[in-house]
């Protein structure tokens, strides 16, 4: 894909919205989305509405129309007070408008009554942020000339806080807010429908107050889009913060000095840059730089340091990280980031749809098809490398109860460490690692086969075998066609110590699993909950350089033919073992007491 480009997660867009939506409406309050920070972007328009929102936003009238011209159905607020000059647009391109002059509401008076249409407004309180309002004192005023304009419905009031001088809108600005609400209607004797509060760095007041007041609504595009409360930069609970993603491409790795040699000046942007001298670094420079973004508000996914960067170039310390000439750097987004980036034309921009359950399981099918084709071919170059029992091992782990008797959950030498060190790190987070299984026999194997099968012909009596087969296949793989008889694959889950369960996979009742299409790793049709347990298990052994199956999120292959498939390896290093050779494979501990579940 093309680089530096920004993805784009629709589907954690809709997420947010719909989670802050559901959070401010429990208090009575309505919001409106701004989209100016993603450039009014159709495709991230369209799917706000239709996860309910009724209002977009933006500062710029050709944002909107743009929205329009994508057949985007909202009603749209122009939220930077209007200039004169485009008075006539903004009365026949948008529904309203945030206003604080009162010449500029007589223009638009004037051409709504031209064109035949009533324009509505919200008037802009001064409160201490000092950029747009009308300050309270002169605000009566205004409104008793404003609701003798015709063409314009005054729809309320409101005001902005934390933008230019980081005022928080703290309960006292709010409450201020409210009582001039209620003075206003008990003055002019009217209804104001919109008494709205600010933006997303309401956040905190919203989640500390008990008594909003009269606020009915607020706007918000930072914490949808990012996931953050402003004023803090902390995440918002419930929230993704990697809605947007930018990703950047290596052009240049070399190990140099962390230090300049020679005389320092200043730099291209009139800055005298500082440098600390770190010995020789791997030194990589990033094809993006701050003509593209705002390089101050990028938070690298990797264990990266940003160095510093020019107008075309970022330069990273890439520490011990796996980056190569050609590599992808990823990086989520503060604010100012975000709305530079998504400007930007020399950042390409990657929607990321919300694929159907149907669609992704056909696209893993026909993945899995592929990868059988290549493993069946794969060169095998046996490293005749032992097989333990990690039964023998002081690492803390849970074993699942084997169908065959005396099983001892034997794998390779090197799969042996690798588990010992996901066992220590789930040990950090309070949890224990559950082995289901691990090398098995012909015999094992098929004997799990004709369980399957029981089962099945139970559940389908009038399927034929080859139809049952064709079900059993989905998820139980021909005993000489299993990489567990290679001493290569694992099968596992992940116990819970302090909630003292098996972590929700989607499809698990402890450890009893449901074999359905749901099990391919990442189906969309699973809880959130769910999801982040896979990752996080999927995560350990991947980073252990194990490959998840395609159809079982619990099956981790290293060494064996799909492993080979999935790295792209000339060969695989593990064979298949029959019983015979693991016959001579000593328990060493045949007294020790496992801790089975």
């Amino acid at each position: 894909m093309p680089t530096p480009r920004i993805d784009i997660n629709l589907k954690k867009i809709a997420h947010n919205v719909k989670v802050l939506s559901s959070l401010f409406k429990s208090k009575g309050i309505n919001i409106i989305v701004v989209t100016k920070g993603v450039c009014a972007d159709p495709h991230i328009a369209n799917i706000l509405v239709k996860s309910g929102v009724k209002i977009l936003a933006d500062s710029r009238i050709a944002n909107i129309k743009k929205m329009q011209e994508a057949g985007v159905k909202a009603t749209f607020l122009l939220i930077r007070t209007p200039m004169i000059s485009q008075a006539e647009s903004v009365v026949l391109d948008t529904d309203m408008s945030l206003n604080s002059e009162l010449s500029v509401i007589k223009k638009l008076s004037e051409f709504a009554l031209l064109h035949r249409k009533v324009h509505k407004i919200i008037l802009m309180v001064e409160l201490g942020d000092l950029r747009e309002g009308i300050l309270p004192s002169q605000l009566e005023n205004t409104i008793k000339k404003v609701l003798t304009l015709k063409g314009i419905e005054l729809k309320g009031i409101g005001t902005n806080l934390a933008c230019f001088s980081g005022v928080k809108p703290t309960t006292e600005k709010m409450d201020m807010l409210s009582t001039i609400a209620v003075s206003i209607e008990k003055k002019f004797h009217i209804k104001l429908s919109i008494i709205s509060g600010g933006n997303s760095a309401n956040y905190n007041w919203f989640s500390t107050t008990k008594d909003v007041g009269r606020i009915n609504n607020l706007r918000l595009g930072e914490s949808i889009f990012l996931g953050y409360e402003p004023l803090t930069g902390k995440p918002i609970p419930k929230l993704y913060q990697d809605a947007f993603m930018l990703v950047a491409e290596v052009i240049e790795l070399k190990n140099k000095s962390s230090v300049p040699n020679g005389e320092i000046g200043l730099d291209a942007f009139g800055n005298k840059p500082k440098f600390k001298d770190q010995g020789m670094i791997r030194r990589a420079i990033l094809a993006m730089g701050v003509q593209d973004v705002m390089v101050t508000g990028l938070t690298p996914k990797l264990d990266i340091e940003i160095l510093g960067a020019g107008g075309d170039h970022i330069i990273i310390n890439a520490k011990k990280e796996d980056l190569k000439v050609g590599s992808d750097v990823s990086f989520t987004l503060k604010y100012g980031a975000l709305v530079t980036a998504m400007n930007s034309s020399y950042i390409s921009k990657n929607i990321i749809t919300p694929i159907s359950a149907a669609a992704y399981c056909t696209i893993i099918e026909e993945k899995d098809r592929f990868h059988k084709k290549n493993t069946a071919i794969m060169p095998i170059n046996e490293d005749h490398s032992p097989l333990i029992s990690l039964q023998d091992s002081d690492f803390n782990l849970i074993f699942e109860k084997s169908i065959q008797k005396n099983y001892r959950y034997l794998v390779r030498k090197e799969v042996y460490k690798k588990i010992g060190r996901i066992s220590k790190l789930l040990d950090n987070l309070g949890k224990k690692l559950i082995i289901r299984s691990a090398w098995r026999s012909f015999e094992h194997q098929q004997k799990l086969w004709d369980q399957k099968a029981s089962f099945m012909k139970n559940k389908y009596p009038k399927k034929t075998e080859e139809e049952i087969n064709e079900i059993v296949s989905m998820f139980i793989a021909p005993k000489r066609q299993s990489t567990h008889a290679t001493g290569g694959a694992v099968d596992a889950l992940i116990y819970d110590l302090r909630k003292k369960c098996v972590l929700n996979f989607g499809t698990n009742d402890g450890l009893h699993i449901d074999l359905n299409k749901k099990c391919y790793p990442k189906h969309p049709d699973i809880s959130e909950e769910a999801k982040k347990n896979r990752k996080l298990l999927m995560k350990l052994f991947e980073d252990e350089d194990f490959v998840c199956d395609h159809k079982e999120y619990w099956h981790f292959d290293y060494g064996n033919i799909g492993w080979a498939v999935e790295k792209n390896k000339e060969y695989a290093n593990y064979g298949i073992l029959e019983e015979s050779f693991v016959q001579s494979a000593n328990l060493q501990y045949p007294d020790k007491v496992f801790f089975y579940l």
